[in-house]
């Protein structure tokens, strides 16, 4: 469940109520509600700690909500009562000029009519059901109040199992879907329509300096449009990576130039990979910026509590493991953020969606195959005991895009679905406990991204079949450098290099770094993961997924001896089985406190 969202549809008031209940309440959070009999909105949120992160406007028996924040409502000109009645006028043309990170929803029962909608790229994507009404949350737990007879999805299982988070508008529960970035759904009278309101050009632009200004200026534009939805303390968690390191530079401009915030501080956790490196780059990017970097504890004793809270708060959509990071958020020692931000995703500058995805994949079906199943469909086919198409979600998506171009519709696909599914899968982790921001979701700095060069995007070595992966991409390098070249010299986390040296080194540098600590048994990109590293050595966690695994195996989607056999694998050392006991222990406490 998520710890703070949205609820509504055409219910009554009580069930509202029930579907809020549902999250678990901090002593700071507020909640927001209007209803009738037939039709209710509510929203619960973090109240006087971030009061920008959401609006709630009502106007007769017509209601509407804003979880998260506009970013360019101050250029716009627009209070709350022209937002909400721009979008219960022209919904479509309305949520096009609006930016930010945002779900907003409206009812108006007059009308019968309600209106749901994700942002530009799908920040905080909430679920629904159409049978019998239209009901809405931010997560399925939350509208388990507003399902009759709930029922698994196999193809839920399956996804999970394939790939450790959902594609397309799949989630565990039958009939209950997830919406897609820049998409609304409109309930009225009785009818309902999905329509996606905006979509990017997907034109490669031309590799050059021209275009690299344009996607930096709006990458610098989007931040400070962000800024202007906070206030307060404000915290950005800070690696050895560029990702981080470009962003925190950017509220670091912000700050100086304006004064944006009350205090403006890092956070750094010792992982992607373990071992110190990371915790070293931050400190030394923080210096150099004149910032309080405070180094968090992520460890085996201190998630264990969180286990459950965690499964709660990704609402079974995302494996644990993914989440894992995020939970640091609780061991923040003193005065917590009011919000934390959200880095700039390095998949935009092409570090996840690769040049052999564009160029040598066979199909539309077979590229989102290769860029995010972390099983082989023929493994999970073996795991689930049920009558399901490991690629169901890869097939739908590919019906759903209307490019024609094939290397654009690989991008479609990508903006549609790896952000929502799995990108931003795991930020209701942080969100329980401070507001959260993605300063990326903004119209203008996305139509800039979907426009990469794929010749910038991640590469491969030739023959590998884009596995072996040069680990570096051009667009990251080249942007710390106009960011702020101080940063530029301190060294990348991956390759071990400075930015300011040129891109082919940090190809041997991440080939080199990543061999060396092979070979010494360091963590490193390849190895064994810290989740999975845990459930080896940690007699209290192997004994509580242990507990986990064994009632899954009872689960009649599940086939027992496959998934016996991967736990003993696992263990035995024979192979790294992590993703796959993700996947089974997370559905297995969804379903244990949500679903029986």
């Amino acid at each position: 469940m998520a710890l703070t969202g949205i609820a509504g549809g055409t219910v009554g008031e009580g069930v509202v109520d029930d579907m809020l209940d549902t999250m678990p309440r901090e002593p700071w959070y507020g909640t927001d509600r209007s209803g009738s009999e037939s039709h209710g909105l509510g929203i619960r949120h973090h109240g006087e700690k971030d009061p920008e992160g959401h609006t709630f406007w009502r106007d007769g028996g017509a209601a509407g909500v804003i979880d998260g924040a506009v970013s360019n409502r101050d250029e716009l000109g627009w209070d709350t009562r022209t937002i909400f009645e721009r979008l219960l006028m022209a919904p479509d043309r309305t949520l096009e000029t609006l930016e930010g990170p945002f779900t907003v929803a409206a009812v108006d029962p007059d009308e019968d009519r309600v209106l749901l909608a994700t942002d530009k790229i799908g920040s905080r994507p909430p679920v629904y059901r159409s049978d019998d009404g239209f009901a809405f949350a931010s997560g399925p737990s939350q509208l388990m109040p507003a399902l009759d007879d709930p029922s698994v999805d196999p193809q839920g299982v399956s996804d999970l199992l394939l790939m450790g988070h959902m594609w397309s508008d799949t989630t565990l529960l039958e009939g209950v879907k997830t919406v897609h970035p820049a998409t609304v759904v409109e309930y009225h009278d009785g009818e309902l329509t999905e329509r996606r309101y905006w979509r990017p050009e997907y034109e490669p632009a031309d590799p050059n300096a021209e275009y690299f200004h344009e996607l930096t200026t709006e990458f610098q534009r989007t931040v400070d449009r962000t800024a202007d939805t906070v206030s307060g303390d404000v915290g950005v968690w800070l690696s050895g990576g560029l990702d981080s390191r470009a962003t925190i530079s950017e509220f670091a401009r912000v700050q100086r130039e304006r004064d944006a915030f009350d205090s403006l501080t890092t956070y750094t956790y010792d992982a992607n990979p373990g071992g110190g490196i990371n915790v070293r780059l931050a400190e030394d990017v923080a210096e150099s910026l004149e910032l309080p970097n405070e180094t968090v504890p992520l460890t085996a004793d201190r998630f264990l509590p969180v286990l459950e809270k965690t499964v709660d708060a990704t609402d079974g959509l995302v494996n644990w493991n993914f989440a894992l990071n995020l939970t640091a958020t609780d061991n923040i020692d003193g005065r917590e953020p009011n919000v934390l931000m959200e880095g700039v995703l390095g998949e935009l500058l092409g570090q996840h969606l690769s040049r052999y995805h564009l160029r040598e994949a066979s199909s539309l079906v077979d590229s989102m195959y290769h860029s995010e199943a972390s099983l082989a469909a023929e493994e999970v086919r073996d795991l689930v005991d049920a009558d399901v198409d490991p690629m169901g979600s890869y097939r739908r998506e590919a019906t759903r895009t209307e490019e024609t171009d094939f290397e654009q519709a690989v991008v479609d696909a990508h903006f549609q679905n790896y952000y929502p599914r799995l990108a931003h899968a795991s930020n209701p982790v942080a969100r329980g406990r401070s507001g959260t921001r993605v300063p990326y979701a903004d119209g203008d700095f996305l139509e800039s991204a979907a426009k990469l060069p794929p010749s910038w995007r991640m590469g491969a070595l030739p023959g590998s079949d884009g596995e072996l992966i040069f680990g570096v991409v051009k667009p990251k390098i080249e942007m710390i450098r106009v960011l702020d070249a101080d940063l530029a010299e301190i060294p990348y986390e991956r390759s071990r290099l400075k930015p300011s040296l040129p891109y082919p080194l940090h190809v041997a540098g991440f080939f080199a770094s990543t061999a060396l600590s092979h070979l010494l048994g360091d963590p490193t990109y390849g190895g064994v993961s810290m989740a999975g590293q845990w459930y080896r050595d940690n007699d209290e966690i192997r004994s509580r997924l242990d507990e986990v695994i064994d009632d899954a195996r009872a689960r009649w989607f599940l086939d027992a001896d496959a998934v016996e056999d991967r736990r003993q694998r696992h263990l035995d050392g024979e192979s790294d089985e992590t993703g796959a006991l993700c996947s089974i222990t997370t559905m297995e406490i969804w379903l244990q406190r949500h679903f029986d």
